[in-house]
Formats: structure tokens, sequence, C-alpha cells
């Protein structure tokens, strides 16, 4: 039996650039225009406008940039805010015992509406392969994690997921997990965290 349940990622504050060289397209000179007015601010102490200044580049960067997650990790229990998780030690699970995997999306598109406001929307799935990768459960359509009305753009977001495995004998498998950016489809990612059952019930 598998089960499913999530967090809807939190908009807090700030993360300065993300993964300028794996970018999708070029940086655009919005971003480039933003961090040179940084660099200028800065260098004349005015640090208001040089944050200001990058932030907009972080945007655009950030939308730029293909969907991923970082600070990927199976923890102990639900996390209550980003980036207050607690890591599993290792990845030896009990049968009776639910998996939490925790992860931090980013690139994913945040649409500006008409009102100013911000939204996003993110598909999960997930999949348990054996250790010849054969396919032995999936569960798609996981979601949607998403988040509409905030007034700033959100680079601080996480997403758990607690997945059951009862029923599963004792062995090594692989847990894959695959997001999807619903308002650009074109931006997916998957993830594989590699774990063993080592007792009964």
């Amino acid at each position: 039996m598998y089960f499913f349940k999530y967090l809807v990622p939190l908009g807090l504050a700030a993360l300065v650039l993300t993964a300028v060289n794996s970018l999708a397209q070029p940086v655009s000179s919005e971003a480039i225009a933003a961090l040179d007015k940084a660099k200028a601010a800065h260098s004349i102490g005015d640090n208001k406008t040089a944050l200001e200044a990058i932030w907009v580049a972080q945007a655009a960067i950030w939308n730029a940039a293909p969907l991923g997650v970082k600070n990927v990790a199976f923890v102990t229990e639900q996390p209550e805010n980003f980036g207050s998780y607690k890591p599993k030690n290792g990845i030896d699970f009990q049968s009776h015992e639910p998996i939490i995997f925790y992860s931090e999306p980013f690139g994913f598109t945040q649409r500006q509406e008409s009102d100013g406001t911000y939204s996003y929307s993110i598909n999960g799935a997930f999949a348990i392969l054996d250790s010849q990768n054969k396919l032995l459960g999936r569960q798609d359509n996981l979601g949607p994690y998403e988040m509409r009305g905030y007034r700033t753009f959100s680079v601080e977001n996480m997403l758990a997921m607690t997945i059951g495995v009862q029923g599963l004998p004792a062995g090594s498998y692989v847990l894959r997990v695959t997001l999807t950016d619903n308002l650009n489809p074109s931006k997916t990612t998957s993830v594989d965290q590699p774990f063993r059952l080592v007792g009964g019930e």
C-alpha cells in the first residue's frame, strides 16, 4: 500500500542567485542590467538598492532556469517550515516505517497576475523501483502543490511526501520522484533516492 501526504511549499524570504550556469537559455538582458545596477549601488554603499536589483535579477534567472530540486533528503518527521527538516541517518527503513521525502524545488514558473500577485503550480509523482530497475508501483498527479495571491516572488519553497511501503519485502529499492511545472509543462525534473527495507512488521 502506498499513501501520500504533502505540505504546501512555503514562500518565505531571500535566496541569492540560483544556478546561472545551468540556465535553459542565456541570461536575459533584464537580469544582466539588474546585476550591473546591484554592483554599482553596492560600490557606493547603497545596499538597499543593490538588494532590490539582485531580487529583480534573481526572478529573471529563476524563471529562465530549468526546474530542479536541492537539499533532497529522507527526513525523520514532517517539516513544519522551509529548511527545518531533520535528515534521517542512513537509508534503512523498517517495513512499517513511512518514508518521508523532503526537497526544495527551484526554477518553477511564477506567473505575475494582473493584480500584481504571483501564482505557481507543480504536480508531483513517485515510483518505486527494485534493484534491477523494475517498476513495482507508482502514483501520478499528486498535488497540485500550488500557491496563489502572494505578493513577493517566492524563492524558499519545500515539498514533502510521506510514502508507505507496507507489503514490500526486505531488500534494496529506489524512490523516483518526478515534478512537473503546471504553468510550463516543458519544465520537469526527476530525482532517484535509493533506500532499503530491513525488517518485518
